[in-house]
């Protein structure tokens, strides 16, 4: 019925009325779709830029802040190695202002980097680390190796966990093997490690960083002396910022510098990278006897290695006696700084060749740093826009892997869903039907009993119906998720009345023609009440599909958990910008529906109500 009469339509009052409403829905479609797309909008962040909370995220229109997602999301946790390379006076890389400018068009600084690449591809494995890693496994570094391994064992994690020993579920959860070097940390040669180190020599160099010497003691300095002032007043130096402090490889001659690199060196140092010069032998066998009193030192045991040492007996031994009895000045260091001077020794010979290739000034080889400022921002320009394409699609990337490869979520939803669609399509239609078509005289009494249980909610019956379910030694099983809901009191109720107002006149013709109750429901009333049993087939759809709690309850198996209990799982395990990208993934199949069954769904709306 109209709100005004023809007539009427015409009116200033009509038409004030008419805008209004239209205005009032207008304003409450954008309070649906608005945060809807900030939804979509954080699906496709990361922790820089998350709290932003915008619909289109600045990264994907703004170089500056595309640079600054990818340098934060390139060192994570080694912020301050990259604040030391790039001389940032920030807190976190939120706060960048502006990309820095080395001159990264000037031929001689690319040649520069090529150069410094190069070099990292030839530097030994406990030298390297990759970047792009994250303790919950989000990162490029973190999904490239999960595909690898993907490949590999041809998505069989079974046979990986026993060639491995291990107990993944999937290959999402297997993380990058990378360590930090202590001062008596020893080769890692674990299976799992060199399966990784066979990984990450695919890797581009751009995406490795090298652990330099000069890192560790500035860290260590910090930690131990103070800052660049301290540091001063300790050495005697000038230096305006520690991170024009390079660390001397070999011992220095300054009487306080030597002592205070004779300290770091005994404390912190990474004994792995440490040479002993000389013959220590006599020292050595002296010292263990001393040591070990009652062991007998055989003819292996009493020639002293020059080099750490990875068998336990000689181990602890060693690295006490390294400490204690071996003199600064005979302890050789190897370092990534050193390294990369002796490549370029060999590719250039001079200093000055060196200069006048890379664009340098340097005085001396000892002055030679690598490039890695230089390196971060041509890799960043040169790779601009596959960065950008990485970033918008990482968070679904990852959640369709994680759904695809971690268990059976797709298989056991797609069954819950068309058992629930079918069983409702099914149930409810014969039930209404014999209550709409015989007049049964306890009728009424049915139906009030089937509108009861809609004033309890479904939380009441959970623990009733878990017992049953138990009793029945149905529990993770697809009838656990089934059976419970598979007759709906509203959905009996609203068929019955849309049946009840069906022509009484078409069920007489067909009696008359000999057509029974079974055929009669298919022929006659299936067809008619399709849009009415499009919209319980919807909301059969809707409530298997979003239902959590009750499939978290009653399947306890992970193989038998359906997607939302995985993209739950997903979501405590992972950061909020990757939940927004599963609730939206979620939220795609109910949306298709709705979009290409609308015309149906609202005819099952509209026509009862005309009727």
């Amino acid at each position: 019925m109209a709100l005004f009469g023809p007539c009427e339509q015409r009116t200033l009052t009509a038409r004030a009325v008419y805008a209004f409403i239209y205005t009032v829905l207008i304003v409450g479609s954008v309070t649906m779709i608005y945060p809807f797309l900030l939804m979509l909008g954080a699906s496709i962040t990361t922790d820089t830029d998350f709290d932003d909370w915008r619909v289109i995220p600045a990264y994907l229109r703004d170089d500056t802040a595309l640079f600054r997602k990818w340098m934060n999301d390139r060192y994570g946790t080694d912020f301050n190695i990259a604040r030391r390379i790039h001389r940032l006076d920030i807190t976190n890389f939120r706060f960048l202002e502006k990309i820095p400018d080395y001159h990264v068009n000037d031929p001689r600084v690319q040649q520069r980097v090529e150069d410094w690449l190069q070099c990292v591809k030839t530097l030994p494995d406990e030298w390297v680390k990759a970047h792009f890693i994250d303790d919950k496994r989000t990162r490029l570094t973190n999904q490239r190796y999960a595909r690898w391994l993907i490949r590999r064992y041809e998505n069989n994690i079974e046979a990986f966990n026993q060639r491995y020993g291990t107990v993944y579920s999937s290959f999402t959860e297997v993380a990058p093997f990378e360590y930090d070097l202590t001062h008596k940390s020893r080769r890692e040669t674990s299976p799992l490690r060199e399966l990784y180190l066979e990984f990450r020599r695919t890797l581009p160099a751009h995406d490795l960083m090298a652990i330099l010497a000069t890192d560790g003691f500035l860290a260590w300095v910090e930690r131990h002396i103070g800052g660049v002032e301290e540091l001063n007043a300790l050495l005697g130096t000038n230096y305006k910022s520690l991170n024009d402090v390079l660390f001397p490889a070999q011992r220095p001659q300054e009487p306080r510098w030597q002592k205070l690199w004779d300290r770091y060196v005994r404390e912190r140092f990474p004994l792995l990278f440490v040479r002993v010069e000389g013959n220590w032998d006599t020292q050595w066998q002296s010292f263990l006897r001393e040591r070990h009193p009652h062991r007998d030192i055989d003819a292996k045991l009493s020639r002293f290695p020059a080099t750490l040492p990875q068998d336990d007996l000689r181990f602890a031994d060693w690295v006490l006696f390294v400490d204690t009895v071996v003199p600064p000045e005979a302890k050789q260091l190897t370092t990534v700084e050193g390294h990369w001077r002796e490549w370029l020794r060999k590719k250039y010979r001079t200093l000055q060749a060196v200069n006048a290739a890379h664009g340098t000034s340097w005085k001396s080889w000892d002055e030679i740093a690598p490039p890695r400022a230089e390196t971060d921002v041509l890799t960043f320009w040169r790779n601009r826009d596959e960065i950008r394409r990485e970033f918008l699609t990482r968070n679904y990337r990852l959640v369709l892997d994680y759904i695809l490869f971690h268990g059976r979520a797709l298989w056991n939803t797609f069954v819950l869903v068309l058992m629930t669609v079918l069983g409702h399509l099914t149930v409810q239609p014969l039930a209404a039907y014999g209550l709409s078509r015989f007049n049964l005289p306890y009728a009424h009494k049915i139906l009030l009993a089937l509108l009861a249980t809609m004033a309890f909610p479904a939380e009441v019956a959970m623990i009733p119906n878990f017992l049953l379910i138990k009793e029945l030694g149905l529990l993770n099983t697809y009838w656990a998720l089934v059976l419970p809901g598979l007759a709906s009191g509203m959905g009996i109720f609203l068929l019955k009345g849309y049946f009840d107002s069906l022509p009484q006149e078409l069920y007489e013709a067909a009696m008359l023609d000999g057509a029974g109750e079974l055929r009669m429901f298919w022929n006659i009333t299936v067809p008619l009440s399709m849009p009415i049993l499009a919209v319980i087939a919807l909301s059969a759809f809707t409530s298997a599909y979003g239902g959590f709690m009750w499939a978290f309850l009653v399947v306890q198996k992970p193989e038998m958990w359906t997607m939302m209990v995985f993209l739950w799982q997903l979501g405590r395990d992972s950061y909020p910008w990757v939940w927004m990208a599963s609730l939206v993934i979620a939220a795609l199949p109910t949306l298709l529906v709705f979009i290409f069954a609308q015309k149906i769904i609202l005819r099952g709306i509209i026509v009862p109500t005309m009727k």
